[in-house]
């Protein structure tokens, strides 16, 4: 599908088939990797060492550096030396763009991430503004079923990407491993996916390549029967808005829709993508099966998918009917996430009694409501939600999905009185005036909830505090100032007007200093030295 597309194991009837295709690709890949050099410690990655071979003159290359100087909000960067924060352990893949690498922050190396370095002289112009795509995409996402970006650096040679690593297989894999899925499994997995397009379409933001490859899977620790999902690879997602139409012909060959073989579609595109992806793992199959690419393209476009066969015997009518709302040919007429995830093959799960939220997270979340944080608080609140552990979000995450009631992937006020009502606690109006004030937009997202939710005296200490001022105080003078805040703004794709800055500076020492002491950081959380 021209080279924007992601191909998929293009061929195979059912996951039988993938599953030697998926083994076949593996040896080739294998056979390749034994060709690169072996695992370097982080003591050899040196940028030096590892220059690539010059694809681009030195003009070129300046203006490669000047554009993503300029990135600012679109995945702002900082110019700077990963290896200063960072600590790099295995690599877990490469190719002719760069490697992606395990790593930990020198102040924790409990907390791993993946980072993503790729060479700026293999990039082309058209790679660096796909690549700036993605990372500004990534940074505006926040979504527990979506893979969080953290930050970005860049140096003379590379280009970093700071994520989250995730130790899932993908969908296909995690289904192949357990030999069997039930329909409930299928309507868990489904219905998270869907909550996850429906919060990126409300963002003006479409997938546009939705498969089982893209699609990570974690077995929940509570319920065997129940998954974690993480949507990865924005690689071809779009910002769009309603009145715009898109035209670029990708996507994988078993799940694009048909508009976008015709070169004319919107958001809803994804829509179709779930819709092939419920049937394939209700039936094993894909709905619309080729010798060839052609073939698979024309079925799309011309024929109405079909339910036949013994495979359909134990799947429910509200299943069915599901799928066929996604597979609607005309988009104009088939529903948007927001409405299907209203479906009724998700009530049952939706009407199921739900217990009251754990006293405690709603008791922090009414300490931040009724106290009106600084803006430089909630910028180290960041920090601190993006080093959490997994186990630290793991309530904090299933009460953010408790109290989201409309699968919006924001909790607005009345979702957040219903809460404090259930549980017995009271909110009167200056505290709700005060979350109004602290939240313009009337709505919470997930790291604002983390941040909001979390139980500061539990999880933060002094030592934690004090590598918090390091991360901060970028040129080690002791003390932070407008510099060190716009750079760590940058890092993670975030901008702010100098003015701004000084201001939210200002507001923190009280005295007009434009410069944080570590006394004065400690003071933000009732701690000094």
């Amino acid at each position: 599908m021209g080279n924007e597309s992601s191909t998929s194991y293009s061929y195979g009837t059912n996951i039988s088939d993938y599953k030697k295709e998926k083994e076949e690709e593996e040896k080739k890949n294998k056979n390749k990797s034994n060709e690169n050099p072996k695992e370097k410690s982080n003591e050899e990655f040196n940028t030096k060492n590892m220059q690539p071979k010059m694809l681009l003159n030195p003009q070129q290359l300046n203006q490669i550096n000047s554009k993503i100087k300029n990135i600012k909000i679109k995945g702002g960067s900082l110019n700077e030396d990963i290896r200063k924060v960072y600590k790099f352990k295995k690599v877990l893949g490469g190719g002719h763009f760069g490697s992606v690498r395990i790593a930990y922050k020198k102040t924790d190396p409990n907390k791993f991430y993946a980072v993503k370095s790729i060479k700026k002289q293999n990039l082309t112009a058209k790679d660096l503004e796909a690549l700036i795509n993605e990372v500004d995409i990534l940074a505006s996402l926040k979504h527990p079923n979506i893979i969080k970006f953290y930050e970005t650096y860049y140096d003379e040679y590379f280009f970093h990407i700071v994520m989250e690593l995730c130790n899932g297989k993908d969908l296909f894999e995690k289904v192949i491993s357990l030999g069997s899925i039930s329909e409930k499994m299928v309507n868990g997995i489904i219905l998270k996916v869907l909550n996850a397009i429906a919060y990126s379409h409300s963002k003006g933001i479409t997938h546009r390549d939705l498969k089982p490859e893209n699609i990570l899977i974690f077995e929940s620790e509570d319920d065997e029967n129940d998954f974690n999902i993480k949507l990865i690879d924005f690689g071809l997602s779009k910002k769009y808005n309603k009145n715009e139409k898109m035209h670029s012909v990708l996507g994988t060959p078993y799940y694009v829709a048909p508009e976008v073989l015709k070169g004319d579609y919107n958001e809803k595109c994804d829509i179709w993508s779930i819709g092939i992806l419920t049937y394939v793992l209700l039936t094993g199959q894909a709905p619309y099966n080729g010798s060839n690419n052609n073939e698979i393209f024309n079925k799309i476009i011309n024929e109405e998918v079909k339910f036949k066969g013994n495979c359909w015997k134990n799947v429910s009518n509200e299943a069915i009917d599901f799928i066929k709302k996604c597979l609607i040919k005309d988009y104009n007429l088939r529903p948007s996430a927001k409405e299907l995830v209203n479906h009724n093959w998700f009530v049952n799960i939706k009407n199921i009694e739900k217990k009251p939220l754990n006293n405690e997270i709603l008791q922090n979340l009414k300490k931040f409501v009724k106290n009106k944080n600084s803006n430089f608080k909630k910028i180290v609140m960041d920090y601190f939600v993006n080093n959490m552990s997994s186990n630290e979000l793991k309530n904090l995450t299933k009460a953010f999905n408790d109290l989201d009631t409309n699968q919006s992937g924001h909790i607005n006020l009345n979702e957040l009185k219903n809460a404090f009502t259930n549980a017995n606690i009271s909110l009167n109006q200056n505290e709700i005036k005060t979350f109004l004030e602290n939240n313009y937009d009337e709505k919470i997202d997930y790291n604002e909830f983390l941040s909001m939710a979390m139980n500061t005296k539990k999880n933060l200490d002094k030592d934690k505090l004090i590598n918090a001022f390091k991360y901060f105080d970028i040129d080690n003078s002791g003390e932070i100032d407008k510099k060190d805040i716009k750079n760590v703004l940058l890092r993670s794709g975030k901008d702010m007007d100098d003015k701004d800055i000084l201001e939210i500076i200002k507001d923190v020492t009280k005295s007009g200093e434009e410069k944080i002491s570590l006394n004065k950081f400690l003071e933000l959380f009732d701690l000094n030295e």
